[in-house]
This record gives C-alpha cells, sequence and structure tokens, in this order.
C-alpha cells in the first residue's frame, strides 16, 4: 500500500466532476484560480472511500458513502454528488461536494470516515486539506464543461 505522502500527492493531480442541477462541470489543478462559479464558499470535497491506505472494495465502498452522504444530508447541508479521479482515469471515488460548510467541521467528519484530505474549493484556491493538520496545497484550476 502506498504510504500517507504518497497518497497526498494524488490529489494534487485529481480532477473532479461536479454533477450541479444545471449541469456537469469538471475541475483540474491549474497553476491560476480560474473564474468561480458559484455563489456559495467555500465547496468542501468529501468521500467515505478508501480510508487511508484500506482499499475494502465496492460494497463497502459504496456502504461508507452512503453513510456519509446521510449524515450530511441529515446536517441540512447543500450536497451535490462529484467524483474525483485520477487524471487518466485509472481510478475514481464516488465524493459528496457540501456547499457553505466550515473547514472544522468537514475534516472532524472526514477524519471520522477514515480520509487522509480533502479538498476545499474557494475564489481564491482549490486546496487539498489533510485531515491531520497539516499545511493545505493551494492549487489554482481550470474548469470545463461536462
Amino acid at each position: 500500500m502506498p504510504d500517507l505522502d504518497d497518497r497526498l500527492a494524488g490529489y494534487a493531480h485529481a480532477r473532479v466532476v461536479f454533477e450541479f442541477p444545471d449541469g456537469r462541470l469538471t475541475l483540474r489543478p491549474a497553476e491560476h484560480p480560474g473564474r468561480y462559479p458559484l455563489d456559495a464558499s467555500p465547496v468542501h470535497v468529501l468521500t467515505a472511500h478508501n480510508p487511508g491506505a484500506a482499499r475494502p472494495g465496492a460494497v463497502e465502498n459504496r456502504r461508507n458513502q452512503a453513510a456519509l452522504e446521510a449524515e450530511l444530508t441529515a446536517c441540512g447541508l447543500t450536497v451535490t454528488r462529484a467524483v474525483a479521479s485520477a487524471t487518466d482515469g485509472s481510478h475514481a471515488e464516488e465524493s459528496a461536494a457540501v456547499l457553505g460548510w466550515d473547514d472544522d467541521r468537514a475534516l472532524a467528519l472526514a477524519r471520522r470516515f477514515g480520509q487522509d484530505a480533502i479538498f476545499r474549493w474557494s475564489p481564491t484556491a482549490w486546496a487539498v486539506v489533510p485531515c491531520d493538520g497539516g499545511s493545505a496545497l493551494r492549487l489554482g484550476w481550470t474548469l470545463h464543461p461536462g
């Protein structure tokens, strides 16, 4: 299994497809921030798939993701579907994009589900935020329809 540094390195290159009510947007990391298209900020992207170095399989990943999404919905949060994947598409994980939430709560929930990091998207940065309290990696982004 890859160590934590290797797992976090993958986040810096991941693309995320958001399923917003008015259409899909694909975000890719870039050198500078692009145009931020949303009214709410920030957007946190969380998953319950593959906690830490574990790779539990599709059935358990789906069960964990359903539990994460149910908890977010029970909090009354605005949640939309997202899929984070490797640039080449070789690996993808169902995710939940939460609009207008705060870092402390997002990170606490991600830690409970065994995650190494989350994404935080705001008008000024696309960031990889480690769940262990380490420094966030701040990136820019580009957006593409579909």
